[in-house]
């Protein structure tokens, strides 16, 4: 099934590469490329099978957004974030997940997981206020997933909670004006004092344990997010590499070190993986060792496709691409680096802690 996703998304790639300079110049996505990617499948990889989803292999997921990406860096953002937050939607208690999908499996959801917000007690649930930003395909989506902090009556802060509120309960105000990436829809939005059920909440501190429906979801939780960040830079350096063809007689030239450097990663990051899965199907949590080397791939990975953009950049005399498309390329790179998944210092320093023996006691992002 997941290969006839990606065949049915691969068709879908001429129409949403040459549509990719006006999602640049107008600043959105198309309603109908959502819906042919919909009718693709591409939306149910992640989602659970008791909702009419594949629950794929998250190898295949990420390869079909990396294609996407080398299509349209701002479509296959879009969409690669549109999808996982189907992902985490099904970590949510099952109610939640029916009052998304139970009238219509394809709603999507948007997330902001910037605790940007304020949930407070109210009877057996909570109120949500909160203003949160970049909020990736908003425009697509019917809910809204949005992090805030739990405070409890002498003001003091609870718990790092996830929150879910219907589109009638947010205000949308647009302000993604971005150098790059201009057709994620990244708006503003805008919660003031929504009722929020309590099996609307996911509480990433002392949230309660919950029977997962397989092992796709029993992966660590950043994972599929720090991904998803990831592999549209792979598949903008596979655009611009490919556009270049180096000499034939200098095999070790920048732009083939470049190309393998991509490759590798693209390598480390599905063993990396496959090798969570196979934690998953067991139902064991994997070890520290095995997540920061996940980590550390990914984050590298990131570098990698940057610096392979950047080598095509400097060897780029006589190449076959379009000079604007390299440009728009450019300048979307730049602004999908500013993700918080993307942070090299951060994440090499958690290594380089764990190396030496020191204790890491924070490795979500």
């Amino acid at each position: 099934m997941t290969q006839s996703v990606r065949s049915a998304v691969g068709r879908l790639l001429p129409m949403i590469e040459g549509a990719a300079s006006d999602v640049d110049r107008s600043g959105a996505v198309d309603a109908s490329v959502i819906a042919r990617l919909h009718d693709a499948g591409f939306f149910a990889m992640l989602r659970p099978k008791a909702f009419g989803g594949l629950e794929a292999d998250p190898v295949e997921y990420l390869t079909v957004v990396r294609e996407l990406s080398a299509a349209c860096m701002s479509t296959g953002w879009m969409a690669g974030w549109l999808g996982v937050n189907t992902w985490h939607l099904s970590l949510f208690d099952e109610q939640a997940q029916e009052d998304v999908w139970g009238a219509d499996p394809n709603t999507l959801v948007c997330e902001s997981y910037a605790p940007t917000g304020r949930l407070e007690r109210a009877g057996d649930g909570f109120r949500l206020s909160g203003r949160w930003s970049r909020c990736t395909g908003i425009g697509h989506a019917s809910w809204l997933m949005a992090a805030a902090v739990l405070v409890g009556d002498d003001g003091a802060a609870q718990d790092f909670v996830v929150a879910l509120v219907p589109h009638e309960d947010y205000t949308v105000e647009s302000s993604w004006n971005s150098v790059g990436l201009r057709g994620i829809g990244a708006h503003d939005v805008v919660v003031s004092g929504a009722p929020v059920p309590r099996y609307r909440t996911f509480g990433w501190v002392s949230g309660e344990q919950r029977v997962v429906p397989g092992p796709l979801y029993r992966l660590p939780q950043p994972t599929m997010y720090i991904h998803t960040g990831t592999v549209p830079l792979i598949g903008a350096a596979d655009r611009v590499l490919a556009a270049l063809r180096p000499d034939a007689s200098s095999p070790l030239s920048p732009v083939a070190m470049a190309s393998s450097d991509v490759e590798l990663s693209m390598r480390q990051i599905d063993g990396n993986i496959r090798a969570l899965m196979d934690c998953a199907r067991a139902d064991a949590a994997p070890d520290t060792g095995l997540v920061l080397r996940s980590r550390r791939d990914q984050v590298l990975a990131t570098d990698r496709a940057y610096d392979a953009i950047r080598t095509f950049m400097r060897h780029a005399t006589g190449h076959a691409a379009d000079d604007a498309v390299v440009e728009r390329i450019w300048r979307d790179v730049q602004t999908a680096r500013t993700h918080v998944a993307s942070n090299v210092e951060q994440v090499l320093a958690l290594v380089g802690r764990y190396s030496f023996g020191m204790e890491v006691d924070d490795i979500l992002w």
